[in-house]
């Protein structure tokens, strides 16, 4: 079975249907989706409704909890702030009902998916170190955890290995084969504002017939994503950040 994984699209349509398109070419058998639809771009309404219809699995992200007022954002920077205000006016109060639904965890016989971590997932924890990850294989019992929330693509084992995935430019994919006795954290990266120095959308398709994760990057119309962002009054470093992958 192919299946593929989204997260941190948040309300970037232009890059979401780009992502969507290749799930389909790839044919992939379920798409899920790691959180985050909305906050800081300008189609969250748009991007909702999407991943409703084409997704066999939501878990919350921040953002989307806190366009609803289920997160605390008074930790969040200056521009999350202002996107998420201005979102949740957005949204319309089904779509308000939909985002408040989701879970926080989703867990299949073989893995499992959570916006940030699997001890403590709502306050919104990240895994940047091979100690901080050690720390969470304790509390997940599935091979594989698919996790989101820095939009840096990473892999950690639970041997204590750490490997930032980076895609070449002159590539579009990176394929990894899984080694059967070995546990993993998988982070696939953002959809929408990718902040591993990367422009291009992230997205992972797990093969679980040949044990294979591929992270693909992708383009999309970054340009087009800016100006809406731009055009919503929405800050102008929340369209700058697209172009240089931060």
């Amino acid at each position: 079975m192919k299946i593929g994984f989204l997260s941190d699209i948040h309300a970037n349509l232009e890059a979401l249907e780009v992502a969507i398109a290749i799930l389909h070419s790839k044919n992939v058998d379920k798409i899920y989706c790691i959180g985050d639809i909305v906050g800081y771009g300008a189609n969250p309404s748009r991007c909702i409704n999407i991943m409703e219809n084409e997704c066999d699995g939501i878990v919350a992200g921040n953002h989307d909890w806190a366009a609803i007022g289920k997160t605390d954002i008074t930790y969040f920077n200056m521009y999350g702030r202002k996107a998420i205000l201005w979102t949740a006016k957005k949204l319309s109060p089904y779509q308000k009902s939909f985002l408040a639904e989701l879970p926080l965890y989703l867990a299949n016989r073989n893995w499992c998916i959570v916006h940030s971590t699997p001890i403590e997932p709502a306050k919104w924890h990240y895994v940047f170190t091979e100690a901080q990850a050690l720390y969470q294989f304790n509390h997940f019992d599935e091979k594989i955890c698919f996790i989101g929330h820095s939009h840096s693509p990473m892999i950690f084992t639970d041997r204590g290995n750490y490997e930032k995935i980076f895609v070449p430019l002159d590539s579009k994919t990176k394929l990894i084969k899984l080694a059967d006795d070995t546990r993993y954290i998988i982070n696939i990266g953002s959809v929408g504002q990718p902040r591993d120095g990367d422009p291009r959308g992230s997205l992972v398709i797990f093969n679980s017939d040949e044990n294979t994760v591929e992270f693909i990057r992708f383009d999309y119309q970054i340009s087009e994503t800016q100006r809406k962002i731009l055009d919503a009054g929405l800050p102008p470093f929340l369209a700058e950040r697209l172009a240089r992958g931060i």
